[in-house]
């Protein structure tokens, strides 16, 4: 069977397990002969002769059992959504069915019996791109809503779902399709005094939206940031409360703690939702030489996190001297040429740690002190 747009695609569209409502969605010129083929409503009426936007209540039937054969498959609701007003733009049908594994295997076997092909992963939005019913921008929104964590990150797919930036994108375009036909309107018109042609005009324009890119390009990074989150690593000695840390950040026991030094072997990751931005926190294991072989490869775990890292929470004991450990690990940041948040733990115990030292590491930084024990200062990190 082919893959074009021919073709009637059909596929489950809810997530496969059980629960009340799975829907098997069809789309394509074919959706209304293939429901007609396997869906009675109680009235007896079949899906074609439905009115777009409408529900229907009835049963999907196996039209391969003969008349004296259970035919009933499942009690289900139909919705036809007809072309071109459909999400893909093609006659669309769904249908809502108790979702377990048993009647949606079912009922999307008889769909592909009866001239259904299975569907690709994301055609239903390529079918919706490739049919103009939305742009490239809004294609990668869908995913992008699908994919969001936090309110934040859903409200900005929505806006490029609405269109938006596309919106945006096309006013650029627009400006700079005037300056097209302005340069050559100047060059066919050339012996004319043509005002408002001038050239002062024309790098006017063209330095404002030159500008326009710019802020569009800068702000990509935060819509990234919205999208994909950020990964905070919590990096250290051992024994410096990084555990200790991550769990007053979540306000949960995450991670285990004790006084033992390496308690942590293996990164711990968690996502926590900070004023809108998904940020998991990834919870390493202390930096130390060791010749003990699961120490080494946690170890070795916690600097390629360290390098991929978005953001560093470097962890130190107030209630300690820096050592050699803390001083290899602020060198690696330094050598990496990375910056770091610079977290100063355990606060509530008596004060060794020399700050004016740690400045000169980190001189354009800011200090956050915290005890993580007592949950002080966590809120202000």
């Amino acid at each position: 069977m082919g893959t074009g747009m021919d073709d009637t695609i059909v596929a489950v569209s809810t997530p496969i397990g059980e629960g009340g409502i799975g829907i098997v969605r069809l789309s394509g010129k074919a959706s209304l002969k293939i429901s007609d083929k396997i869906f009675l409503s109680k009235d007896g009426k079949r899906p074609s002769k439905f009115k777009t936007y409408t529900v229907h209540y009835g049963h999907v039937i196996d039209n391969r059992a003969g008349k004296g054969e259970d035919r009933l498959v499942d009690e289900v609701i139909l919705t036809v959504m007809r072309s071109p007003r459909s999400y893909t733009k093609e006659d669309v049908v769904e249908i809502n069915c108790h979702s377990g594994i048993a009647p949606l295997k079912k009922i999307l076997d008889l769909c592909l019996i009866n001239g259904a092909r299975l569907a690709e992963p994301g055609e239903f939005t390529k079918r919706a791109f490739l049919n103009g019913r939305i742009d490239a921008l809004q294609a990668e929104a869908v995913l992008d809503i699908i994919k969001a964590k936090t309110d934040l990150s859903l409200r900005s797919a929505l806006n490029n779902l609405e269109g938006l930036f596309s919106k945006k994108i096309n006013e650029l375009r627009e400006k700079l399709m005037q300056v097209f036909a302005c340069m050559e309107a100047s060059i066919d018109f050339s012996d004319q005094d043509l005002r408002g042609l001038k050239r002062d005009n024309i790098f006017k324009t063209l330095a404002g939206v030159r500008h326009e890119i710019e802020k569009l390009i800068s702000g990509s990074s935060h819509g990234r940031i919205l999208r994909q989150g950020i990964k905070a690593v919590i990096c250290g000695s051992p024994n410096v409360g990084k555990s200790s840390l991550m769990n007053a950040i979540l306000k949960e026991s995450r991670s285990i703690v004790t006084h033992i030094p390496g308690t942590t072997r293996d990164a711990i990751e968690e996502v926590v939702n900070i004023k809108g931005i998904a940020v998991t926190l990834v919870d390493t294991a202390g930096i130390t030489d060791t010749d003990h072989l699961v120490e080494k490869e946690g170890i070795r775990r916690s600097h390629v996190y360290l390098k991929n890292a978005d953001l560093i929470l470097l962890v130190l004991d107030w209630s300690r001297k820096l050592n050699k450990d803390d001083l290899d690990i602020i060198k690696r940041i330094k050598d990496n040429k990375r910056e770091a948040a610079v977290v100063i733990n355990k606060t509530d115990l008596r004060k060794k740690l020399d700050i004016g030292k740690i400045k000169k590491f980190f001189p354009k930084n800011s200090f956050t002190r915290v005890s993580a024990l007592n949950m002080k200062g966590v809120d202000s990190l």
